[in-house]
Parts: structure tokens; sequence; C-alpha cells
């Protein structure tokens, strides 16, 4: 039988949401880069062309435009909800750090 060990987490851990953060937001807006460029390349590709052309505007009449357009929008929700769970950690951290000075201060005013 197992014994878990009781985990301590420090106010100034934020497990790596910044750098998700910044990642979900990096994909969400490449995601969204790719879909305009689809979008705008369809506009103006013509649809008889017989080149690499072809096999573009092939690809921004499917619907698998349509999914990255969905995927952006899910990764650019997620980056600003890690951004906002980061912020928070940040002020926690600020309130540890408060508490912990006032702590020191009555310890040294009882000595």
């Amino acid at each position: 039988m197992a014994i878990l060990k009781e985990k301590y987490h420090s106010a100034y851990d934020d497990f790596r949401i910044g750098f998700f953060c910044k990642l979900s937001l990096f994909l969400g807006f490449a995601l969204l880069i790719v879909y305009i460029f689809l979008r705008v390349s369809s506009l103006l590709i013509n649809q008889n062309d017989t080149s690499f052309l072809r096999l573009i505007y092939d690809v921004s009449k499917s619907g698998y435009v349509d999914s990255l357009m969905a995927f952006s929008i899910l990764l650019i929700g997620v980056g600003f909800i890690l951004y906002f769970l980061h912020y928070q950690f940040a002020k926690l951290a600020e309130i540890a750090d408060e508490i912990e000075s006032e702590m020191e201060d009555k310890e040294l005013d009882k000595n």
C-alpha cells in the first residue's frame, strides 16, 4: 500500500501557466493568419488554374478551413483564460509577500 506524500505548492509556483498561455495564444493567432490567408487566396485565385494555386483553391473551399477557424477561436479563448490565471497567481504571490513581511515585522516586535 503506497503512502501518499503531502505536496507543498509555493505561492510563486504558477504551474507553467505563463508558458501555456503564450503557446496557446501563438498557435491561435497562427491558425487565424492561415485561415485569413486561405480565405483571401480563394478570392484571388481562379478556379481554372492548373498549378500549386489550384491546390490552395481546393483547400480553401473545403471544410478544413472552417475547422482552422474553430481551433483558432478555441486556442485564443484558452490563452486568455490562462492569462487570467497567470495574472491571479502573480497577485497571489504579491499577497503572500505582504503577509510574510507582516509576520516578520510582528516577530521582530515580539523580540
